[in-house]
């Protein structure tokens, strides 16, 4: 394989963690990029400083990462605006943060550090330069949409 991808969710068990652990370090081995899809489920871990100690450590064999608005401020400590795709319109939805806000996050191998925000702008983020580019173009199908992980999946594929 040319690239191994996990999420949050197979680090929340002490064996699964491990098993996740050393498959990246076989695959790192045979010369595969590492993909981490944070998609970070909060209520399923016991603390806040647990999550962030087993997210930083798979976080730093990632070459390419995928992170909610959500997710950012959380590992960023950032107080949530709480806008989201489906509410308004309002500009804070659209920020593009400036590289500097996530320093403390990257790494040597990091290649590509993207924020989604549900169907709006999808950020990016690299060691040279960073933009943003459309989301989805239709609006979610209904205003009660609560699966706004379509940016992220896309992504992903």
């Amino acid at each position: 394989a040319k690239m191994f991808y996990f999420n949050s969710s197979c680090l929340l068990d002490d064996s699964m963690r491990g098993t996740t652990m050393q498959a990246i370090k076989i695959a790192k081995k045979f010369g595969a990029s590492i993909f981490f899809d944070l998609n970070l489920p909060l209520p399923l871990w016991e603390s806040s400083s647990e999550t962030k100690m087993f997210i930083d450590q798979a976080w730093k064999q990632a070459n390419f990462i995928e992170v909610t608005k959500q997710e950012i401020e959380f590992l960023c400590e950032i107080k949530p605006s709480e806008k989201f795709d489906t509410n308004d319109n309002d500009k804070s939805k659209f920020v593009h943060h400036k590289p500097e806000m996530f320093s403390s996050l990257w790494h040597e191998n990091l290649k590509v550090l993207f924020v989604t925000n549900g169907t709006s702008k999808i950020h990016y983020y690299t060691g040279t330069c960073n933009g943003s580019v459309l989301g989805m173009e239709d609006p979610p199908i209904t205003p009660f949409t609560c699966d706004m992980s379509s940016a992220g999946d896309g992504i992903v594929a």
